[in-house]
């Protein structure tokens, strides 16, 4: 088979040249922004949160707190594709290796009008094991050399983060070595806000603190 040299190819119309769906299971998982994440998020899930694995160890501070957990009131019966969705995207997780999630994930953003700059693990579910955090990292890493910064929160304090480097990780109050930020619930911002603390805007398109590091962030219970 002949192939066809040309300079003036770059890597977004490769990609499109060869672009089928099986190339990539992560085309029809990836899904980009909501309601407070910009289109320039992916948001990947590892569990739904009717199957939270820190939810069912009895780690889910927000649980603990006695607040209604969000990603659980849109897996109801009223939205019945967003259920199976999120059990297809931890299906997908638990099987692809690290190596090709990425090069799925950088052949799917080639081909987009405005890349993903980053990926957002866990808007539902929390990490299976020391495996996903490891995973997670391994991921972080690669995706750092395209300018994709992957950053997401965890309430399983019971993992170990101190080889994590390049994922940004915060703990849904608790911080260990790791851990980037610390993320906690309250029920009145003016009397319970500490010093250094920042507040949650509740809209990711307006604000960053999540994406950097040695953050303290409150949000007030809903």
């Amino acid at each position: 088979m002949a192939i066809i040299q040309c300079k003036n190819v770059t890597l977004k119309s490769w990609a499109r040249i060869n672009h089928t769906k099986k190339n990539s299971c992560l085309n029809d998982l990836m899904r980009s922004g909501n309601t407070k994440l910009p289109s320039t998020t992916g948001i990947f899930n590892f569990a739904s949160a009717t199957d939270c694995p820190s939810k069912r160890k009895g780690l889910c501070k927000a649980c603990q707190q006695g607040a209604k957990c969000y990603a659980v009131k849109s897996e109801n019966d009223m939205r019945k594709a967003v259920l199976p969705f999120r059990r297809r995207q931890e299906a997908y997780w638990k099987h692809v290796s690290a190596k090709s999630f990425v090069s799925e994930f950088v052949f799917l953003n080639a081909q987009k009008e405005v890349p993903y700059t980053a990926i957002r693990f866990s808007e539902a579910g929390d990490f299976h094991s020391q495996y996903c955090v490891d995973k997670i990292e391994e991921i972080a890493m690669m995706l750092r050399r395209f300018g994709v910064r992957v950053y997401g929160y965890t309430s399983r304090s019971d993992l170990d983060f101190s080889k994590v480097r390049h994922a940004i990780i915060t703990g849904s109050n608790f911080k260990k070595k790791g851990i980037a930020n610390i993320f906690r619930i309250v029920r009145d911002v003016k009397k319970e806000r500490l010093k250094g603390e920042s507040v949650c805007k509740g809209d990711c398109r307006l604000c960053r603190l999540c994406l950097m590091h040695n953050m303290r962030i409150i949000v007030k219970k809903h």
